[in-house]
């Protein structure tokens, strides 16, 4: 998929773009690096994520940042959050691929994206998902799950062609997808 088309997606949108120096000598690779400072990622996205949008913070790890004092969380640079404060993370040992660790369960990670380049593109998907929504089934839609099957499908089937590995069972973004079953289930039957 072509990334300055992504990028129109978010043009009433800040993204932000780390800095290169800030994220060269942590150990990631060149291609990421390139992403995350020339195309970025939004400072804030559905479903409740942040990014980096404190720019007086320099990136560090999961180790510094939450004072672990685990070895093993010194390859985890924090990139963002979720809305319960979990920090998304670029696991420097394994590929650069994108992953969540949940604070309140011993930081226990869970897969997001195979890249940040994923990431990005699963976040745009998902964008596009929920102004479909909104735009077709009205102005509160998306806040009471109110889908159709074909608008779910098509976002199951785009993010699977954008990142097969991202919708494997226990990964961030089938939890997600369930989530959103689940809640139009819960919203149709109060109806």
């Amino acid at each position: 998929m072509n990334y300055k088309e992504l990028i129109k997606d978010w043009e009433s949108e800040e993204l932000y773009r780390f800095n290169m120096y800030d994220l060269s000598g942590k150990g990631l690779y060149e291609g990421t690096i390139n992403f995350l400072s020339t195309v970025g990622l939004p400072t804030s996205a559905a479903p409740f994520l942040s990014f980096a949008g404190d720019s007086e913070r320099e990136l560090s790890s999961i180790s510094d940042t939450f004072e672990t004092g685990e070895e093993k969380h010194k390859y985890f640079l924090s990139i963002g959050s979720d809305g319960a404060g979990d920090p998304v993370c670029i696991d420097l040992g394994n590929e650069c691929q994108v992953l969540i660790f949940n604070h309140e369960e011993d930081f226990e990670p869970t897969f997001m994206n195979s890249s940040v380049r994923e990431l990005f593109q699963f976040l745009t998907l998902y964008k596009r998902f929920v102004e479909e929504v909104i735009r077709v089934n009205g102005e509160d839609a998306f806040l009471d799950a109110d889908f159709t099957d074909s608008q779910y499908d098509e976002l199951k089937k785009a993010l699977e062609a954008a990142d097969k590995n991202a919708l494997r069972a226990n990964t961030f973004w089938a939890q997600e997808l369930a989530q959103l079953l689940g809640n139009r289930e819960y919203y149709q039957n109060h109806k």
